[in-house]
This record gives C-alpha cells, structure tokens and sequence, in this order.
C-alpha cells in the first residue's frame, strides 16, 4: 500500500502531505473530502511530445485519474465490513481514460503546463453506502461498480486503475476516447505507472474492461498475467442498463474467479444461487408494478 500510496499522490499526482505512504481516505475526508494541496504531476508525455491526440491537436492530455483500491472502499464505506476471512487475492480492474469533468477535477498549472489533477478520491468520491450485486449498476457508476463487484465476491485486495492515466480533452471539455490517443501515449504511461501496479500488485486476475483495454493489456503482459475481458458499458444496449448484461458481468467474474482459484466450484454455486434469488426477486418485483 505505501508503494500504491507514493506512485498515485507522489508519481502521478503531487499531493502536500507529510507521509505520503500513510496517506488514507480518513485524511482526505478530515480535508473535507478532496485532496490536499495538489502541486503537481507526471508531464512524461508533454515533455517527449505525445500530449494530443493522434487525429487532432486541440485535444491534449487534461485530467488526472489515479487508483483505488478495496481498503480505501473500505475506509469510505458507512457500515464497516468484516474482511478478515475475504478472498486477499490480488485482483485488478482496469478501464481506458478518465473522460469528461463531472466537477471532480481542478486547474493546476505546473511547469508550464495547465492539467486538470482530480481533487476527489478518484472512483470513491464520498462516504458510500453498502451494495451488492447488482446494486450499482448504474451508468458512469464504474467505482460503484467495483465496489458492488468487491462487497458481493468478498474481495479484500482489488485495485481499479485506467489503462492511461490522463484524459485527452479540448477546451470546450469534450473527450476523446483511447482509439485517439498517440501510440507513445499509451506505451510511456504503462511503463510509467500500469506496469509498476502490477508489479506491485502481481495480480491473479487483470479485469480489462473493453476490448481495446484488454488488446493493450494483453499486449503488455503477454503471458505474465490471466487477463480477462469485460464488456465495455457505455455500448446503447450495454453494461449497467441492460439486465442481460447485468447477469452476463456477474457470469464472466465467477467464471475468472473460479479459473484463477480463487473461488471452488461449491463457492461458484453458491454465489450463483444468491446472484438468481436476487434477480428472482428484482423481476418479481417489477412484474408486480405492471
């Protein structure tokens, strides 16, 4: 966690705090949920030249996501879990790119440049409520999301991270997805920043979440890690709005969980009997309001 702590708020993001390694979520809601005094960041790729986009040149490298991981949700979440007995199996989730605003950036201007650090607790934001799956199902929900995947498989050690670390954005605040970044974008923030997580964390599962992410990744890792495919959410008919693909994610995961150990066949069952009841009752439920 010290080594997360210094590559998030020391690497990526200069955050003005004494310790760093034991910076927590407690300190940063006794600061009033947002981070401290933010006084810098990476300018790796402004400084080799690949900070636009491949297609356009007003969409440069903008805001500033970093990582979460199961402790800091757990730290943010109003009724206290008990973990000890949870599956502490290194699991890793990883998206594209932050995107849009949605108020938790702000302006710092370092070394000549002017990017957009996030001031939140990147995919935790606040205090949160305790979910299981498929309760947060929700689009743009991704930390929600996660945090829904940790509580319901019982997962103590998962850590959420974007492929790219900052979003390409114009001055209007319009985004451009990971199919428009510069090659050497994608390749120096991974040596950077994904590369060092994994090696921090030696996952037995890397979630990619996108085909995109999952050909980037397994493209990075070769056979080091089992990487495993997520459907991408924001699809029209996809993710959090469908309950097709609401059963389809829940699938995907106990399969991964169960090829990778984590989970037995008997363990699989069962969260397959809980996952059907729930949605029994959630289709019931609806039925009746018919």
């Amino acid at each position: 966690m010290q080594r997360l702590r210094e590559l998030n708020f020391n690497d990526l993001i200069y955050i003005d705090t004494p310790n760093i390694a034991a910076y927590t979520f407690d300190h940063y809601r006794k600061n009033g949920y947002g981070h401290p005094s933010i006084s810098g960041y990476c300018t790796a790729c402004e400084e080799k030249g690949c900070n636009c986009a491949a297609d356009d040149q007003t969409y440069r490298l903008t805001n500033i996501s970093h990582g979460a991981h199961s402790s800091d949700f757990f730290l943010a979440l109003k009724d206290k879990p008990d973990v000890s007995s949870w599956h502490n199996e290194p699991i890793v989730f990883v998206y594209e790119t932050p995107s849009l605003d949605y108020g938790i950036y702000k302006d710092v201007a370092y070394k000549g440049y002017n990017k957009r650090p996030s001031k939140d607790w990147y995919w935790i934001h606040d205090d949160q409520d305790y979910a299981v799956y498929p309760d947060r199902f929700c689009g743009g929900e991704y930390g929600g999301f996660v945090l829904s995947a940790i509580l319901t498989f019982k997962l103590s050690n998962v850590y959420i991270t974007n492929l790219v670390k900052c979003g390409l954005n114009n001055s209007e605040g319009k985004f451009k997805g990971l199919g428009c970044y510069n090659e050497e974008t994608i390749k120096e923030c991974y040596a950077k920043f994904l590369k060092n997580e994994l090696d921090i964390l030696k996952p037995k599962i890397i979630f990619a979440v996108g085909s995109a992410v999952e050909e980037w990744v397994s493209w990075f890792v070769k056979d080091a890690y089992y990487v495993q495919q997520l459907p991408h959410p924001a699809g029209r008919r996809r993710g959090f709005r469908d309950d097709h693909y609401k059963a389809l994610y829940f699938w995907v995961i106990v399969r991964a969980l169960h090829k990778a150990g984590i989970i037995d066949t008997a363990g699989g069952k069962e969260l397959a009997g809980l996952y059907l009841e729930r949605y029994d009752k959630k289709i019931s439920i609806n039925l009746g309001t018919l």
